[in-house]
């Protein structure tokens, strides 16, 4: 098989030595492979979320965002319905004036191939939820959290996961 084989995380102790440990199932599949690090955080993680402000009013590409690859980071929302997080993706934006905020995961045709969505909304720690939402009976359902008394000004985190492997994909933010 050739397939390439991710692993993420974001537990690491600067000045700390770490060992990376390559192996195959058995002799039938020694060869050659390239070995790539990246010291980038990406919205994989709560800390590289990334900032959607300027989608407020508007919605972001046709299936801009992936699960597709994602792994867990900090908690599931109180809502969904795996042992999760398990694919979840972060993003982080400024609470408008009128303190109010509807985030919207849009799927489904030339919007995104991701099913079984789930979204949490949380303050600023990334672990104080605000607002939850699921699917509902669809596995194309859109899903959408609404939050009043928002801090104008603060910074407020959407992680977006899905019920399991089977159903990761692309997918719509509008805000």
């Amino acid at each position: 098989s050739t397939e390439d084989v991710d692993i993420n995380t974001n537990i690491l102790i600067p000045g700390n030595t770490y060992y990376i440990s390559v192996d195959i199932l058995n002799n039938n599949f020694d060869g050659t492979f390239t070995l790539c690090l990246d010291d980038e955080l990406d919205y994989d993680f709560y800390e590289g979320a990334i900032d959607v402000t300027n989608l407020i009013g508007t919605c972001s590409a046709d299936a801009q965002f992936s699960t597709v690859g994602a792994s867990p980071d900090e908690m599931a929302g109180s809502c969904w319905n795996n042992s999760g997080p398990l694919f979840n993706r972060w993003f982080k934006f400024t609470a408008p004036a009128s303190g109010e905020i509807k985030a919207t995961i849009d799927v489904g045709g030339s919007k995104g191939s991701q099913r079984h969505t789930q979204m949490a909304l949380w303050q600023a720690d990334g672990i104080t939820e605000v607002a939850c939402d699921r699917y509902r009976s669809f596995s194309t359902d859109d899903v959408d959290v609404n939050a009043l008394g928002l801090i104008p000004g603060d910074i407020y985190y959407i992680s977006v996961d899905v019920l399991n492997s089977n159903f990761d994909g692309s997918f719509t933010l509008c805000l």
